[in-house]
């Protein structure tokens, strides 16, 4: 590896850089060893002192004006095919070379840590929240790096921002193997809409990239709800996450191409929602066949929309039109390393 003199993301003859820690630079189309990364980071003075003396307690932001939603999230490893049927449905071939990698997830559990919620996967639970609510969610890291909990859109305190700082680092954003974390975050007005949640720690992106990833919903409990809801993660898992050389996968909620992205469905008459929001390095154009809805910044009528690194995009319509559709990001580099799945109406 190469050295550099600063913490940087770098375009260079067409490969993008990762650039890690203790002047190392990573690239995305190469594997990366994480743990031996996360093994040059020091432990920042205010981790070691709540490991000695306990881990802080969550306090609000502001008075809560609603109830509080309570989850328990491990973050875990999980073995994880990106293509389990091992085909492209639509173009009726075998997707060759390995698809399989261990991932990182984050996943659900009764109060307590008690039982799990299902199986791990790829994006982590929705968080929902309705204006006024106080969210608590209680992490505790089973990964051998330290890694958190960051959310977009809601409001929090500094130390509960789930982010690595250096040596200005809250307990909150620097969880090592077996600690326990509580977050607490307000949906206060304003804060309505789709967004999402990610890790954010020393060591980010590439825990980001195997899988630390999630959505979230806050509600205005005044006006309806619609009732069919889609989240719709964009991403990639380079070979700096999967460890597989020469391989790219372009996903829409952990999985790629047809047959195995997620097959989404509604019926004519139904209000129907969509919430795409990116995880990766690159902009993305989501198309939805056979529809159209209103853009909420200048009410034209259009069928696609360009969602960019850290952004949230939402599509809403009254379903009107029955039968088999793609949806996709229309990149076609993305499209065919298979950002791509079906949407069915009946």
């Amino acid at each position: 590896m190469r050295s550099i003199g600063r913490r940087e993301l770098v375009a260079d003859a067409g490969a993008l850089f990762l650039c890690g820690l203790a002047g190392k630079q990573i690239l995305l189309d190469q594997p990366a060893d994480v743990e031996a990364l996360a093994k040059d980071v020091e432990v920042p003075p205010k981790v070691e002192a709540a490991r000695a003396g306990g881990a802080p307690e969550a306090r609000t932001v502001l008075a809560a004006a609603g109830g509080t939603r309570e989850y328990w999230i491990r973050a875990e490893k999980v073995r994880w095919n990106v293509v389990p049927t091992g085909r492209d449905q639509m173009m009726r071939h075998k997707v060759k070379g390995r698809t399989t990698f261990t991932a990182y997830a984050y996943r659900q559990y009764t109060e307590d840590f008690g039982e799990p919620l299902g199986k791990a996967k790829i994006p982590g639970p929705l968080i929902e929240a309705d204006i006024g609510d106080v969210v608590i969610v209680h992490f505790e890291n089973r990964l051998p790096v330290p890694v958190t909990i960051h959310p977009h859109g809601i409001q929090y305190s500094a130390d509960m921002d789930g982010s690595y700082k250096g040596p200005f680092t809250d307990p909150g954003g620097f969880v090592q193997r077996g600690d326990r974390v509580d977050y607490m975050w307000e949906a206060i007005p304003g804060s309505e809409g789709a967004w999402f949640y990610h890790d954010h720690g020393p060591v980010t992106p590439i825990p980001l990239y195997k899988g630390l990833f999630g959505p979230i919903i806050v509600r205005d409990p005044a006006k309806p709800r619609p009732d069919r809801e889609f989240f719709v993660g964009f991403h990639a898992f380079p070979p700096a996450a999967t460890g597989i050389k020469g391989q790219m996968f372009s996903c829409v909620n952990g999985r790629a191409f047809t047959g195995n992205t997620p097959n989404f469905q509604a019926r004519v008459g139904e209000d129907v929602a969509w919430h795409v929001y990116v995880l990766d390095n690159y902009f993305h154009t989501f198309h939805l066949h056979g529809h159209r809805w209103r853009d909420p910044s200048d009410s034209r009528n259009i069928d696609n929309f360009t969602v960019g690194p850290g952004d949230v995009e939402s599509a809403r319509f009254i379903e009107d039109n029955p039968g088999r559709w793609f949806y996709h990001c229309h990149v076609f580099s993305h499209l065919e390393h298979g950002m791509i799945g079906w949407y069915r109406v009946e």
